[in-house]
């Protein structure tokens, strides 16, 4: 079933008694967030999670939770799944009101929770098994809670979500006969979301030109920094146009 932000703050609760939750101001791009949870992060030892919604040439949807400090680079983690010079690009807004169920600025892991998120793609990074506490949205933007690495994956697999760890900083992938992309297993899994012409369209024109530079907000959908659609460093991760928070 779709549940709330109280209701997911209980459960990870549940599994982690000491996970804190801070309200803010509402974040719409990382380097707010950042400053509305500053002071916390430094007292909790956490550190922010950035959330890329992404799809591939055939509508299948990719999540990828990465510390805010790792550059994902979307032409390499194509190539590793296989889908060649196709580059994985945002995902349409679309996709966070009806598969995600959040607003724009809230994607979150939490939200796989809902029931049409269960084709989605988890990839995350290698990193975060490193880190104290992380943060993320409980559903809403205008709150954080800190988890361990350890109580997300509980939370993760207890929603049949449990997501695959992957190491973000290889780069110069060559993939060939004797070398096939190692990721290639994900996406061959993984089903393909159908969204309206409309959406496809809006997608495709808010997509930087290829070997352009395009910059972002950061968040849902922004690109800060990055060149052309390779590399999504500085994307926010927290919304359905696909890279925010």
């Amino acid at each position: 079933g779709v549940i709330g932000s109280e209701e997911l703050v209980s459960q990870l609760k549940a599994i982690e008694g000491d996970v804190a939750v801070f309200s803010h101001a509402h974040a719409l791009t990382v380097d707010a967030w950042k400053a509305a949870v500053g002071g916390e992060a430094a007292a909790e030892g956490a550190s922010i999670a950035k959330n890329l919604l992404l799809r591939d040439k055939n509508n299948k949807l990719y999540h990828v939770v990465a510390l805010e400090s790792t550059e994902v680079d979307l032409k390499t983690l194509s190539l590793r799944l296989g889908l060649g010079k196709k580059l994985l690009r945002m995902a349409p807004a679309e996709a966070l009101g009806t598969v995600l169920q959040v607003p724009e600025g809230c994607l979150t892991p939490f939200a796989l929770s809902r029931p049409d998120a269960k084709d989605i793609v988890l990839i995350l990074d290698d990193k975060l098994k490193g880190e104290k506490k992380v943060f993320f949205h409980p559903l809403r933007n205008d709150q954080s809670v800190s988890i361990s690495p350890q109580g997300l994956q509980t939370y993760l697999s207890s929603i049949g979500h449990a997501g695959h760890f992957v190491d973000l900083s290889i780069r110069d992938v060559k993939v060939g006969k004797d070398n096939p992309p190692d990721l290639k297993a994900l996406a061959d899994g993984a089903k393909a979301y159908t969204f309206s012409e409309a959406a496809d369209k809006a997608a495709d024109k808010a997509a930087p030109p290829k070997g352009g530079k395009g910059k972002g907000k950061g968040k849902g959908g922004d690109k800060k920094g990055q060149k052309g659609s390779k590399k999504a460093g500085g994307m926010a991760g927290g919304d359905g146009h696909g890279l925010l928070k």
